[in-house]
């Protein structure tokens, strides 16, 4: 036989023995009993089962390590609002906080972020809040916001921050969103409608003083809206008409429609009676829950009219405007 043959097969042989020595190929008995078709017992099969089940694991524990490694879900947050993962952080909802959890982006790790800057717009209360949140040593961080109601929409901007360098709220990591609906949105107050200011408050309960029922407490709310507010006549075409909220009514008593409205929903809120501010057809006014039942409810038009000769706003009470409006729906505004 040719040298070189026989060099060769002998590199074949050994290959051979050392895989089934390593449990890689099948031995010469495990090839013998399977040509004469003989089942190996147990104690047989138990350790090449065992060696493969040893050689899986250690794949498994290797693709295990070289997976990224991320930072966990929070455990505890109010579960009606999923979670958002922005990259390497978390934002939860928790007993009414903004809750922003997480560490630096392998990013901000290498160009030695100072921490995390956040835009908060909570839209029911009309606040836009920016604060910088740095780092702990370890370049994580942990911070809660207060939120300002727990109902309304609230939308989270989140980057890094550098100090020394400009911050651009319109460049972020990512955003959160979410639509708070821990309370009732017709009874929680607003930023247009402040139905837990004390004023507003004290004089809900001194309008409807010995009412006992809602729809007597909503009709001597609306007769005092009416006859105390009036209407602001020399506005009334204009172009880009200002929104008055229920406070600043109070304290101007001549308005637009809106602060009839807003102020309204804010009087029958601070007595727990369901308020809502609609809109349409360049007017608002209200709709009030009386006996389960949403009743339209128009103080301007109960207040009086506008005399076309001279312009001018006559005060002329229409009780008939406690259960209707003139105009027709198109929407609800969110406060």
């Amino acid at each position: 036989m040719d040298l070189r043959k026989l060099m060769v097969l002998c590199l074949l042989a050994y290959g051979y023995f050392y895989l089934s020595k390593q449990g890689m190929v099948p031995s010469i008995e495990q090839l013998k009993r399977f040509v004469l078709n003989e089942t190996p017992s147990a104690q047989q099969t138990g350790p090449i089962m065992q060696q493969q089940a040893n050689q899986k694991q250690s794949v498994t524990n290797l693709a295990a390590q070289q997976q990224p490694s991320t930072t966990a879900a929070p455990a505890l947050y109010n579960k009606k609002y999923s979670p958002t993962k922005i990259q390497t952080y978390w934002v939860t909802i928790k007993d009414n906080k903004l809750v922003v959890t997480g560490k630096a982006t392998p990013y901000g790790q290498y160009t030695n972020a100072n921490g995390v800057i956040l835009y908060i717009d909570e839209q029911r209360a009309n606040k836009k809040t920016t604060v910088k949140v740095p780092f702990s040593n370890d370049d994580t961080i942990h911070y809660e916001f207060p939120l300002s109601y727990n109902v309304g929409d609230v939308i989270l901007n989140l980057n890094e921050y550098y100090n020394g360098k400009a911050d651009d709220p319109n460049k972020v990591l990512g955003y959160a969103e979410y639509h708070l609906t821990d309370g009732d949105p017709y009874l929680e107050p607003s930023y247009m409608v402040q139905s837990n200011n004390p004023v507003l408050v004290s004089l809900a309960k001194r309008i409807t003083a010995g009412k006992r029922t809602d729809t007597e407490k909503s009709r001597a709310i609306f007769e005092w809206v009416a006859n105390n507010i009036a209407y602001n006549a020399p506005l009334a075409d204009s172009p880009n008409p200002p929104l008055y909220s229920a406070l600043t009514t109070y304290e101007h008593r001549v308005v637009l429609c809106s602060g009839y409205a807003d102020l309204s929903a804010a009087l029958h809120r601070a007595v727990g009676i369901e308020a809502k501010v609609d809109y349409g057809e360049n007017h608002a006014w209200n709709e009030v829950k009386l006996n389960g039942v949403w009743q339209t409810e128009d103080p301007t038009y109960g207040s009086g009219f506008i005399n076309l000769n001279t312009g001018k706003f006559v005060r002329s009470y229409h009780p008939a405007y406690f259960y209707k409006s003139d105009k027709h729906k198109e929407g609800e505004y969110p406060w």
